[in-house]
C-alpha cells in the first residue's frame, strides 16, 4: 500500500513526538519509558494543527481534527502498525509503518548532544537528527529530548523516497503531564467495522490505494 503525504507527516511527527533516545541508552524513538500526556502543536509547510497525544511504553494514542473530521491514531510501535479511527463514523482502517518508521531504533537518528535549553518550563538536550531508510526516504533536523525521555520540540526535513520537495515539520508539547495513563485509550472501540486497507489514501487527503 502506498503510504499518504499526510499520513506519512503524521506518522512521523506521532513516533518522534512521543519520545527520544538519551545520551546514555539507544532506544527506538518514539517509545519514551515514561507514560505521559500533552498537547501537541503541529506545523507542516505553514499549516498548523493542534491535538491531543497520550504516550504508554510501546503504545500511543492522538486525536486531532483533519478534513472536518475528528480522527484517533492508535499506534502499536512493538507490531509497528497503527489504527485510524473515525469515531463519527465508527470505523477504522489499520496501516503499518512506512519504512522510515520501522528504523527508529537506528543509532544514527540522534548523534551528540548540542547544548542545552529549556522548552515549554522543560530542561531539554538539543540533538542533531540525520538518517536515511532503507527506502531511500531521509529525516534531517534537530530534537529537544527532556531528561525523562520525552521530545519536546522537532525542526526537520523530511525527503520522500519517491522525491519531490521536502516537507517542512515542526513539533513541540505543552502541557506534559507525566504519570500513569488509563491502558484502555489505546485500545480499539468495540463495534466499529473495519475498512479496506485502500480507504486510507482518501480519509488522509491523498489517493485511493
Amino acid at each position: 500500500m502506498r503510504t499518504p503525504k499526510a499520513l506519512l507527516v503524521l506518522l512521523v511527527l506521532f513516533l518522534f513526538a512521543s519520545g527520544a533516545a538519551t545520551q546514555s541508552r539507544a532506544a527506538m524513538l518514539g517509545d519514551a519509558k515514561v507514560a505521559f500526556r500533552a498537547e501537541r502543536t503541529v506545523t507542516v509547510d505553514g499549516r498548523r494543527y493542534v491535538g491531543t497525544l497520550i504516550h504508554a511504553p510501546g503504545h500511543q494514542r492522538h486525536e486531532q481534527d483533519l478534513l472536518g473530521m475528528h480522527e484517533v491514531f492508535l499506534l502499536d510501535i512493538a507490531a509497528a502498525r497503527g489504527f485510524l479511527v473515525l469515531p463519527g463514523l465508527k470505523t477504522y482502517v489499520e496501516f503499518p509503518f512506512p519504512a522510515l518508521m520501522a528504523e527508529l531504533d537506528a543509532p544514527d537518528l540522534v548523534r551528540s548532544p548540542l547544548g542545552d535549553e529549556t522548552i515549554s518550563g522543560m530542561h531539554t538536550t538539543k540533538y542533531r537528527i540525520d538518517h536515511r531508510a532503507k527506502d531511500g526516504s531521509r529525516a534531517e533536523g534537530f530534537a529537544w529530548v527532556s531528561r525523562a525521555g520525552v521530545l519536546m520540540k522537532l525542526d526537520i526535513q523530511v525527503a520522500r523516497a519517491r522525491g519531490g520537495r521536502p516537507l517542512a515539520i515542526a513539533m513541540e508539547l505543552s502541557h506534559v503531564e507525566i504519570g500513569p495513563q488509563d491502558a484502555h485509550s489505546f485500545d480499539l472501540p468495540a463495534g466499529f467495522s473495519r475498512l479496506p486497507a485502500d480507504a486510507l489514501g482518501p480519509l488522509m487527503g491523498g489517493k485511493p490505494g
